[in-house]
């Protein structure tokens, strides 16, 4: 029988062992930002010094806690179950969120230890929701470059997922990876992989650096600086939306600059097995050489066929046209011309189709694919616009994809529950199976979709009320839509509009939520964990039964 702790069914020595080597690997990464610092010629005689200080320091802790956990760890000869692992995925994004905040708080740009692990699950729960610019908070043009790239690595880093990440070292410690892979399920979709999980993350890796490169190039192209490049790669692959901007992507004042990000945030959100069956079309083109035989380039045809051919990619595309075609008609109907400061212009939706049709399809694109980029101020939208946005912010992006939300093809499988029951309702004994494209639906995968589903509402709901307790000054609206960013790990939240002034604390596109108390932020910074785990990995370890045999 394996050995196992006395005090619990669950070997917590494997499970500090893993957590040490995380958290190792991770203080690791933070070589990247000093070397950042350095090029940029941060020095100690400088305020920025502290940066410098604040990541070594940062560094030494993660290292010798790594190397403490390790060694509590090193006796154990028990297997990697299921239960280990699911304790460790919901730890490992806890431990290195703490990890990720000691250089924010140490090196004095925010106000306390709370606004800083608020910031350093933000990043790497790809929420991109912020602290800056309130609460005795830096703005964000005013950090040091170490910093910025900081917060924009933790993006990077988190949107394939900490463990997927780090996951080829993990077989060097006796690890089954497969455990790990399971149990983080919302970093990648493990249908349609190679059957060895190595493999499988191999490939999610190489996409995921392609199209980081793709973008890189792109905004640099189109008139970004080369660190504005790297930062904003990085935020928008991983659907994040962090920026090295007060005024986000729309201070940059450039339209090119705001279609790349169109284009981007979409293919983020899209699954990345998709792309895998891409890539599959070439192969035999190159299969003998590097010069590719014209005769076995794919169709166009074929490879519309790759993503058209997915049910979940066809309702996500249809999705986003229909409520792009919305929002314009919802502007240039009831807009208003709006003074913008953040976008540094007057935006016309009311006299300029150009404006609405500049505006709609960047915040859709932001807000379906959960990053929270911003070229507009959504809080001067019409009531309409604004809902519109709330409910692409609960769906969500694709299954498989960086970005958040319920995901598409949940929200595809629960109306055909709806649908098939309303037909039930008419033709009680008709039999009729389910069906996701061409393949029948397991009733299991059903029941866990509705499950899922039934958590997640009752999850905003206890968490709205938790928020509007701990921060009156703020409406039901403004409550919600908080608890609904951070659960969905999209960004920017709504406050209602009265007299065209927002009522509480501006945390909208350009907003901050820095003006919250410490423990709305330790909660909320809970919260995205939550949503980036989709609920059940990190609730289930509260649950008695999940400690016994």
């Amino acid at each position: 029988m394996t050995q196992r702790t006395v005090w619990s069914s669950i070997d917590l020595a494997i499970v500090a062992k893993v957590l040490g080597a995380f958290a190792m690997l991770f203080s690791l990464t933070m070589l990247l930002p000093l070397a950042v610092g350095a090029v940029s010629g941060e020095t100690f005689e400088q305020k920025a010094g502290n940066t410098v200080r604040g990541f070594g320091i940062a560094a030494a802790i993660g290292v010798a806690l790594g190397l403490v956990l390790v060694l509590l760890g090193r006796k154990s000869k028990g297997e990697f179950f299921r239960r280990e692992g699911i304790l460790t995925v919901a730890c490992v994004w806890l431990l290195v969120g703490a990890l990720g905040a000691l250089p924010f708080w140490i090196s004095g740009w925010f106000s306390g230890f709370w606004d800083a692990f608020f910031e350093s699950v933000s990043g790497l729960t790809t929420t991109g929701s912020s602290v800056l610019g309130a609460g005795g908070n830096s703005q964000v043009e005013e950090l040091p470059p170490s910093l910025l790239f900081w917060r924009s690595w933790l993006h990077w880093l988190g949107g394939l997922g900490i463990v997927v990440m780090f996951l080829a070292f993990l077989p060097a410690l006796g690890i089954t990876e497969k455990t790990l892979f399971q149990a983080e399920v919302a970093g990648v979709s493990k249908e349609g992989l190679r059957p060895r999980i190595r493999h499988s993350t191999l490939m999610l890796f190489r996409i995921y650096v392609v199209i980081t490169s793709g973008l890189f190039l792109a905004y640099l192209v189109c008139g970004m600086g080369v660190f504005d490049a790297v930062n904003h790669a990085f935020s928008t692959i991983a659907t994040g939306g962090f920026s090295t901007k007060n005024a986000s992507i729309g201070g940059f004042h450039n339209v090119a600059i705001e279609i790349v990000a169109v284009i981007g945030m979409l293919m983020a959100a899209t699954n990345f097995g998709l792309y895998h069956r891409f890539t599959s079309l070439f192969r035999p083109v190159f299969r003998d050489g590097i010069v590719p035989k014209l005769k076995k380039l794919p169709t166009p045809k074929a490879v519309l066929r790759v993503f058209f051919g997915d049910p979940e990619f066809r309702l996500y595309a249809a999705v986003f046209a229909l409520a792009t075609v919305a929002i314009i008609v919802t502007l240039a109907v009831s807009g208003t011309n709006v003074e913008d400061p953040g976008a540094g212009r007057v935006q016309a939706y009311q006299d300029s189709l150009v404006d609405c049709a500049r505006a709609a399809p960047f915040q859709v694109s932001s807000m379906i694919s959960s990053t929270g980029f911003a070229n507009s101020n959504t809080l001067a939208w019409p009531l309409l616009a604004q809902a519109i946005i709330l409910i692409l912010m609960l769906a969500g992006g694709c299954s498989g994809s960086t970005g958040g939300g319920l995901k598409m093809a949940r929200v595809m499988i629960l109306f055909k529950l709806i649908a098939r029951s309303l037909r039930r309702f008419v033709r009680p004994r008709a039999v009729e199976p389910l069906r996701v494209g061409q393949d029948p639906l397991d009733q299991e995968i059903a029941d866990r979709v509705v499950a899922l589903a039934a958590l997640w509402i009752a999850t905003l709901a206890v968490g709205s009320l938790a928020i509007q307790l701990m921060e009156p000054q703020l409406d039901l609206l403004g409550s919600f839509s908080s608890m609904v960013t951070c659960l969905c790990n999209m960004g920017p939240a709504f406050t209602s509009v009265v007299g065209g002034e927002p009522f509480g604390p501006n945390i909208g596109s350009y907003g901050s939520f820095g003006e919250f108390g410490a423990g709305t932020k330790a909660f909320m910074a809970f919260v995205m964990v939550l949503g980036r785990l989709e609920i059940y990995t990190a609730l289930i370890i509260v649950f008695p039964g999940f400690w016994k045999d």
